[in-house]
């Protein structure tokens, strides 16, 4: 999707990212050309699962009975941060950039915009049980996804009039039979997202334009599955690519016609 907008010249004038998404979202603010959004692809390209989520020799179902507050550390996210994004803070980067924590005490929507922004990726990132909490100035945080997976609210409060989603999760997953207590308590937390995007679309002022920029069709991996990388990647740029052209292609027949002087 970033590479389809590159492209094309689409710049955004600032940037909100959320939970993976702030990761991409900072490569993006600090170099938003074609150039820069190869490099992104070239990062995901080349990393294994096991480098950010390691795995280990017991089953899933033991892990999530054993004791401690994650199943893994964030000990590999933090090197693919410090391999692919080589700025230090905000304020280096190209473009405004911000993104979104779960703040657990006090409970609320923290966005950070200044100072080191590796830790604000950090906490963005750090999804429930499957990362720890991370901490910045004495506060826990966690995935951003809890209080505001899609920003468009945070988009409309700073004054966009036109937002692009990146989004590349899927909302619309049917409800499916659960199997375990764990499958119940994940379709929850899918359904509490769908009803936080479609409650703030339907409030979205009459003047900002929203362009869902599309993903694919793709099936469904497993959250730590990073074999299909490439068919994700190139399903994504296909289809936005198209979504694209064809909304410069409406835009160009709507369009008044220019004045012609005689000569």
């Amino acid at each position: 999707m970033l590479r389809a907008l590159a492209e094309r010249d689409i710049r955004a004038d600032m940037v909100l990212g959320c939970s993976v998404g702030s990761l991409n979202g900072a490569v993006y603010a600090a170099d938003p050309t074609p150039a820069g959004m190869a490099r992104l692809e070239s990062l995901w390209h080349g990393l294994e699962g096991d480098e950010i989520m390691p795995t280990g020799w017991l089953p899933t179902s033991v892990q999530l009975a054993r004791k401690g507050a994650s199943l893994h550390g964030n000990d590999g996210l933090k090197a693919t941060i410090d391999r692919i994004l080589f700025r230090e803070t905000f304020e280096e980067l190209a473009l405004p950039f911000q993104c979104v924590a779960t703040s657990i005490e006090p409970v609320g929507e923290r966005w950070f915009s200044s100072g080191p922004v590796k830790q604000a990726i950090l906490a963005s990132a750090a999804l429930p049980a499957v990362f720890p909490v991370v901490e910045i100035d004495g506060v826990p945080y966690f995935d951003g996804a809890v209080v505001n997976d899609v920003p468009v609210s945070r988009a409309v409060e700073l004054g966009a009039r036109t937002i692009y989603v990146l989004h590349v999760g899927n909302l619309d997953r049917p409800w499916v039979e659960p199997k375990r207590p764990i499958d119940v308590a994940i379709q929850a937390y899918w359904i509490a997202r769908k009803h936080r995007l479609t409650r703030d679309l339907a409030a979205l002022p009459p003047h900002v334009d929203l362009v869902m920029l599309p993903r694919g069709e793709p099936t469904e991996p497993r959250f730590d599955d990073f074999s299909r990388t490439e068919e994700l990647i190139n399903q994504a740029y296909g289809a936005t690519s198209a979504h694209l052209d064809a909304l410069a292609g409406d835009a160009q027949l709507d369009a008044p016609a220019m004045p012609v002087e005689d000569r």
